[in-house]
């Protein structure tokens, strides 16, 4: 078994000599003591290197150059350098934008956004359009199949008109009936709901041919974006489940 260092200590106390333990616990609280000091320095030193750190240069409108460990307040409307302390630009600050510049970096952001936008929205319609047709054949299928539709529609409503017409013709003669008397009132009705239903007719056609034109207008812009696609490389994703 090990002897106990306090009853040795006390052995050695006994005869007179100095005890390793006493020498032992007197250079730890000098190591202590030097270690403390050497952080307490190391720490008032830290503020004074981060001052080196940051130099600041800047320009005056006059031409005057002005450094400081604080941006100099005479730059306040110029860029002003950050140096490290190598002498590099470790940034830039950029003065405070007057309202003009301020409304001008604002329309900017609004035109980059508006940009972004729209490229988003045209690489979503050219995902579906390549999604939709695999050929161009396809395209004026689709095309043919859609003016067919409001074709039908049309030839309803001129066959509808065409009926207003003869009923118009019917009115006519009756109302020859009174050229030289008063116009009984029921026929003034008919008279005037025929006309405002021919009307109604003719707007409902003449709608129905400018929805065609867009029709076909926008067909021939999917047609256009469609081979452009394809001669860029794109493969339209039916293609691409083909076997």
């Amino acid at each position: 078994m090990a002897p106990d260092p306090a009853y040795a200590a006390a052995q050695l106390r006994r005869a007179g000599q100095p005890t390793l333990l006493r020498s032992y616990g007197w250079r730890a609280r000098r190591s202590r003591r030097w270690i403390v000091r050497w952080s307490v320095a190391a720490a008032l030193a830290v503020p004074s290197i981060g001052a080196w750190c940051q130099l600041y240069v800047c320009t005056t409108p006059g031409g005057r150059t002005l450094t400081g460990d604080l941006p100099p307040p005479d730059c306040q409307n110029v860029p002003i350098r950050e140096l490290n302390r190598d002498g590099s630009v470790r940034r830039v600050i950029e003065p405070p934008l007057t309202p003009e510049q301020k409304k001008k970096r604002e329309l900017e952001d609004k035109q980059r956004h508006e940009r972004e936008m729209q490229a988003q929205e045209q690489l979503r319609r050219d995902r579906a359009l390549l999604e939709t047709y695999s050929s161009e054949e396809e395209i004026e299928t689709s095309r043919d199949r859609t003016l067919a539709s409001r074709q039908t529609l049309i030839d309803r409503a001129n066959q509808q008109l065409k009926e207003f017409k003869m009923d118009r013709k019917r009115l006519e003669d009756e109302k020859e009936f009174y050229l030289k008397r008063e116009m009984p009132e029921k026929l003034k009705r008919a008279l005037e709901d025929n006309a405002a239903l021919q009307a109604q007719q003719q707007r409902a056609i003449d709608d129905i041919r400018t929805d065609m034109q867009r029709i076909n207008e926008r067909y021939d812009a999917e047609l256009r974006r469609f081979r452009e696609l394809v001669m860029r490389g794109a493969t339209p994703a039916a293609r691409k489940s083909d076997p």
